[in-house]
C-alpha cells in the first residue's frame, strides 16, 4: 500500500525565483508514513508541528473508541494531520505549475498547507465522541472546528511562529499577516460557498456578473477574493465534500481497520493527476474540478465513506461502548478539573469555554477516571462503567435491519438525525408491545445514520464540477466546467444518498430464549410500521403431505455409484 502521491516529487518541479519561492529549500524533515511512504516537511512548518498544541494530537486517537473493536485502529490525529498536510501541499503545488495563470502565491500555498495541518487541532478526547454525544448530554453546542479556529490564532501569534512565517505570509511577502491567519481559519470552518447558486448569472453581462460575484463573495469571505475561491475547496469542502481531509482519513482508516473500500491510492493518484481549476457553470465561482473520466474515482469517495461508517466508525459494538464511555464522562465530568487561563479550575463539562483548560484534555481522561482515589458515588459509577468496557461486559447485537429514510415519511418523520431518533423510539415502542413488556430493560434499540457526506438525498458527485477534454498547459482563464446529468445519477446512484441502520442490543448473559424472542420481535415491529416489506410466510402444512415418497413421481432419483 506504500505509495508516493504524484509521479514527481513536489521539489522536482522547476521553480521561478520571483513567484515560487516557498519552499525555497529541500525538506527539513522526511517522515515515514504508512499511507504515502514519506511525508516531506518543509521549513518552517516544523515549528508548528513542534508546538504543544499540535503535539497534543499524539494523545488523541483518530477513530476514537474504534480500537476496542479493530485493535489496529490506534492511529492518532497527529499522523492524520500530517497526511492531510501532505495532500494539500501537493495539490496546490500541482496547480501552481499546471495553471500558472491562477496566480497562486507562496503565501497562499503556505496558508493552505497550514490549514490542512491544523484542521483537527481542536478535537477533544475520543475525537467525535466529545463534540457529539458528550456535548449533547452536557447541553452544550461544541464543534471541534470552532476550537481549531481559536487554536490557530493562538499558535500563529506565538512570537517564534510569527517570526518564522512573517517573511512568507506576512509583510515580508507583501501580505497582511492578520489577513493570512483569517484565510487559514476560513479554510477549515466548512463555510458553505453555495450562496451564489440562486443568482441567474446568465441574465447579467460579463462585467455585471464579475462585479456581482465580487460583492457577494466579499460579504461573507475575508481571507481571499473571489478569484481564489477554489482554495476553499481543498482542505474542507462544504460544497461537495471531496477534500484532502476526507481522502486521507478514508485511506488511513481503511488500512488500519483492514476493511476494503473502493477508494484507493490508485484513485487518489488519478484525481491528483487530473485536477484543474474550472469555472462552476451555476455560480461562476472558480472551483476544484476533475476530468470526467475520473467520475468513478469521485463516486468511490462517497461510497467508501458510507462503507467505513457502516463497518468501522458506527460498528454496533463501538456504538454501545461509546454510550457507556459517555455515561462515565458525564458521571465524572464535574469531578475532573483542569486549570484554565486565569488559574480557575474548570470541570470536563466546561473545558470548551477556556482554551488553556481544553488543551489539558486528551484520551488520557479514561486513565484519570480509573486511577482516581475519589470516593464520590459519581466517580465510582464512572469507574464501574469503564471497567465493564475493559472486561468486555458489554451488550451484543441481537438483530438489525437497514431502511431508506423515505420509508418513514408516512409517519411524518423527516430525513435527518432527528428523524432517525424518532424511528428508533417507534421501533422500541412497537417491540415493547410485541413482547408485552415482559423483557423491558433487557434490550435497547439504536441507530446509525450512514451517509455519503451531504444530505440524505444528494449524492456528493452531483455537486462535483468536472471538465471535459484535455486542457492545454499554462492556459489563460480556466475553462467552464460541467456537472453529471440526471441520467447518470439515476443509472449509477441509489435513490437516497443515506440509509439508516436500526439495530437492537441486549445483555449477552441473558437466556438464549430471551435473546431469540427479542431477535424475532425486531423485524415484526419494523414490518408493523412499514419500515420493512412484510416477509412472505408459507402456511404450515401437514408433514405427511410435504414428505417425499421414495417411490412417488416427485421423488428425486438417488445417485448410484458402481463398486467397480
Amino acid at each position: 500500500m506504500l505509495a508516493t502521491v504524484f509521479r514527481r516529487s513536489f521539489w522536482s518541479f522547476p521553480r521561478s525565483a520571483h513567484s515560487m519561492n516557498w519552499p525555497a529549500h529541500a525538506p527539513k524533515h522526511r517522515i515515514n508514513d504508512v499511507v504515502y511512504g514519506t511525508v516531506r516537511i518543509p521549513s518552517p512548518i516544523d515549528k508548528i508541528i513542534d508546538t504543544e498544541e499540535f503535539q497534543r494530537l499524539r494523545n488523541l486517537k483518530q477513530t476514537g473508541l474504534v480500537y476496542l473493536v479493530y485493535p489496529n485502529c490506534e492511529q492518532s490525529r497527529f499522523v492524520h494531520s500530517l497526511g492531510t498536510f501532505s495532500l494539500a501541499f501537493n495539490l496546490v503545488d500541482k496547480l501552481r505549475h499546471s495553471q500558472q495563470s491562477l496566480g497562486i502565491t507562496s503565501a497562499e500555498h503556505c496558508c493552505t498547507a497550514i490549514a490542512a495541518l491544523l484542521h483537527d487541532v481542536g478535537h477533544g478526547p475520543f475525537s467525535h465522541l466529545f463534540d457529539g454525544e458528550f456535548a449533547k448530554r452536557c447541553g452544550r453546542s461544541f464543534k471541534h472546528e470552532e476550537m481549531s479556529v481559536k487554536l490557530i490564532d493562538r499558535i500563529m501569534r506565538k512570537p517564534e511562529i510569527r517570526a518564522a512565517f512573517e517573511p512568507i505570509i506576512g509583510a515580508g511577502a507583501g501580505e497582511d499577516y492578520d489577513q493570512s491567519i483569517k484565510f487559514i481559519q476560513e479554510q477549515i470552518s466548512s463555510r458553505p460557498t453555495d450562496f451564489l447558486d440562486g443568482i441567474d448569472l446568465n441574465a447579467l453581462s460579463p462585467e455585471e456578473r464579475e462585479k456581482r460575484l465580487e460583492q457577494e463573495w466579499a460579504a461573507v469571505v475575508e481571507g481571499r477574493g473571489v478569484k481564489k475561491s477554489f482554495l476553499y475547496d481543498i482542505v474542507s469542502n462544504a460544497y461537495c465534500g471531496h477534500d484532502v481531509d476526507k481522502m486521507d482519513y478514508l485511506l488511513r482508516d481503511a488500512i488500519a481497520s483492514g476493511v476494503s473500500i473502493t477508494f484507493s491510492m490508485t484513485s487518489l493518484n488519478r484525481l491528483l493527476d487530473h485536477v484543474r481549476v474550472v469555472i462552476d457553470p451555476n455560480s461562476g465561482l472558480r472551483r476544484i474540478g476533475y476530468s470526467k473520466k475520473c467520475d468513478g474515482d469521485i463516486k468511490s469517495i462517497g461510497e467508501s465513506r458510507q462503507e467505513l461508517h457502516s463497518k468501522v466508525y458506527q460498528h454496533k459494538t463501538v456504538r454501545f461502548i461509546e454510550n457507556m464511555v459517555v455515561e462515565a464522562l458525564i458521571s465524572a465530568g464535574e469531578l475532573l478539573l483542569y486549570k484554565g487561563s486565569d488559574g480557575q479550575m474548570l470541570p470536563l463539562t466546561m473545558v470548551t469555554e477556556d482554551v488553556e483548560a481544553f488543551l489539558k484534555t486528551s484520551d488520557f481522561v479514561e486513565a484519570e477516571i480509573l486511577n482516581s482515589t475519589s470516593t464520590d458515588p459519581r466517580m465510582l459509577h464512572a469507574q464501574s462503567e469503564l471497567r465493564k468496557v475493559k472486561h468486555r461486559e458489554i451488550g451484543c447485537k441481537l438483530g438489525s435491519f437497514e431502511m431508506s429514510p423515505d420509508r418513514a415519511n408516512h409517519h411524518g418523520v423527516t430525513n435527518n438525525e432527528i428523524g432517525a431518533n424518532e424511528v428508533v423510539k417507534m421501533v422500541q415502542d412497537a417491540m415493547d408491545r410485541h413482547l408485552k413488556g415482559e423483557l423491558a430493560g433487557k434490550y435497547r434499540v439504536m441507530h446509525s445514520v450512514l451517509g455519503r457526506g451531504l444530505d440524505e438525498k444528494t449524492h456528493p458527485i452531483q455537486r462535483q464540477v468536472f471538465y471535459d477534454g484535455k486542457p492545454c498547459e499554462n492556459e489563460g482563464e480556466p475553462m467552464i466546467g460541467c456537472y453529471v446529468d440526471e441520467d447518470y445519477v439515476h443509472t449509477n446512484c441509489p435513490k437516497m444518498a443515506t440509509k439508516w441502520e436500526i439495530f437492537v442490543m441486549g445483555d449477552r448473559n441473558q437466556p438464549q430464549s430471551d435473546k431469540d424472542r427479542i431477535r424475532a420481535a425486531l423485524p415484526s415491529a419494523a414490518e408493523s410500521l412499514s419500515f420493512l416489506t412484510p416477509r412472505k410466510r408459507s402456511p404450515p402444512q401437514d408433514s405427511e403431505e410435504t414428505s417425499l415418497s421414495s417411490t412417488g413421481p416427485s421423488a428425486k432419483r438417488a445417485l448410484v455409484f458402481s463398486s467397480q
